[in-house]
């Protein structure tokens, strides 16, 4: 029996073979002969549209099952994915109340409307298209590497979307700037001149804090009263690609040296808003933050705090005080995967922040996040916050 079906299988191998190459041999030459139309134009036939749409759905079904989604805020994370999605997603796939640019329309496959596309996938095939791109989209894989703390914040505005009226993405996109959107009374002469006025794809107060306003959301640094010299410092990290964030490197990669030099003075001229310092009640979390920024921890071999990011720091060192909780908290882990060790002051932080424990990254972040900027005129304000 079983060398009847050896014997079978050894007849039919050269036919099976015949044909296989006889095929490739055939879409080689319709290949080369160039009689299949890849217009955009001409649209694809229904068997590959049915085709190409299968094999994608499959694979971002299969491949994102690995995903391990976190705890997410998505009321924190929302209004940054919001920001970004206007600066870089709005452009192809339109924004709530608006037509999709002609240009972008004629694109194959068209550039699909994420209010109504969004509900049709989960959670975590939202991430890894977000995360890793789709090939033959035209849909880039994020540009920040090992920023996947910063997907879910477009995944979290992606889930929040299908719901939002044009004016609740119009407060969200627009974030701290000034020029909404779509500006009333503006002058004919204006509008030949300049265009219709819109969020600018750099304007960094769709994110940052002002002379008057917060940061948008925990997960963005405040940079008011931040040295120049660190300001600078890092917007050339991101425009060198040597700092990695989906949401920086591509502004950042459009700056020249008198922008970046001109930004730097003017959010380390900006009024830092003060506050008074407030007395939270002892804590061992708090207690260990404060050991940490004034001490260090000599087993661990790690450094104080303050010795480099307090009153007498380096100006090209960033101030941590009044910082966010989650920022710090973000950053530490950033520098723990040793994404910020292609530059010098990088490389150090990295080694430190591997050193620290999960519960001495916690507190630290908890310790800074109470401070004030004008505490380090002060160095013995620490003392009072136990």
């Amino acid at each position: 029996m079983a060398e009847s079906v050896r014997s079978r299988f050894r007849k039919l191998l050269p036919w099976a073979l015949g044909l296989s190459a006889g095929g490739i041999a055939l879409v080689l030459v319709i290949v080369y002969s160039g009689i299949f139309n890849i217009a955009a134009s001409a649209g694809h036939p229904a068997w590959l549209e049915w085709l190409l749409t299968l094999g994608k759905e499959r694979s971002v079904i299969v491949n994102s099952k690995s995903v391990d989604v976190p705890e997410l805020n998505l009321t924190e994370l929302m209004p940054l994915g919001a920001a970004h999605f206007q600066g870089g997603c709005a452009t192809c796939h339109k924004t709530p109340g608006q037509s999709i640019n002609p240009v972008y329309d004629q694109m194959l496959p068209s550039p699909p409307n994420l209010k109504v596309h969004a509900p049709m996938w989960t959670r975590e095939q939202l991430f890894w298209m977000v995360r890793h791109g789709i090939q033959f989209t035209g849909m880039p894989a994020w540009s920040g590497q090992d920023r996947d703390d910063e997907v879910w914040a477009l995944v979290a505005f992606l889930e929040a979307l299908p719901l939002m009226e044009a004016e609740d993405y119009l407060k969200y996109a627009s974030g701290n700037s000034k020029d909404n959107i779509e500006a009333k009374n503006y002058p004919a002469s204006e509008f030949a001149g300049k265009g219709r006025p819109k969020i600018n794809f750099s304007a960094c107060n769709r994110c940052h804090d002002t002379d008057d306003a917060q940061p948008i959301t925990p997960y963005v640094p405040r940079l008011g009263g931040q040295d120049k010299a660190y300001l600078k410092r890092a917007l050339h990290e991101y425009h060198n690609d040597l700092r990695q964030s989906g949401f920086m490197e591509p502004i950042a990669g459009e700056l020249d040296d008198e922008h970046i030099n001109s930004l730097a003075d003017y959010y380390a001229s900006l009024t830092v808003p003060v506050s008074k310092l407030v007395q939270r009640p002892s804590s061992p979390k708090l207690e260990q933050g404060r050991q940490l920024a004034q001490y260090g921890d000599r087993l661990l071999k790690i450094p104080a705090c303050l010795s480099c990011h307090g009153a007498n720091k380096r100006s090209d060192y960033p101030r941590l005080a009044g910082q966010s909780e989650q920022y710090i908290r973000q950053q530490l882990q950033v520098l723990r995967r040793g994404r910020r060790a292609k530059t010098p002051h990088g490389a150090i932080m990295t080694t430190i922040a591997k050193r620290l424990t999960e519960q001495q990254a916690e507190a630290a972040a908890a310790f800074f996040a109470m401070q004030i900027l004008t505490d380090y005129a002060n160095p013995k304000a620490a003392e009072g916050l136990r």
